[in-house]
């Protein structure tokens, strides 16, 4: 894993939860290396890139892809 990966959490934690990211969820590694087994992410919304949170996430939770499968992409909200 490194700076910028893009990342799915693939473990629930209640720490995860509260913070307002849940299994499913896409981000991006912040830090440039592992501090005690964890990785700083950001996890951001679809199409509008709200930041969700910015959280520390174990490694073992994530999951590391070239980019985000067209079939994990959440249906577009309807816009007028």
């Amino acid at each position: 894993m490194k700076y910028l990966d893009l990342v799915e959490l693939i473990n629930e934690r209640p720490v995860y939860t509260k913070a307002g990211v849940k299994q499913g969820d896409f981000g991006a590694v912040m830090s440039e290396k592992a501090i005690d087994g964890k990785w700083q992410v950001v996890f951001s919304e679809f199409y509008t890139g709200k930041d969700i949170a910015d959280i520390m996430v174990l490694e073992e939770d994530l999951k590391v892809y070239k980019s985000v499968p067209k079939e994990r992409y959440p249906k577009k909200p309807y816009t007028y």
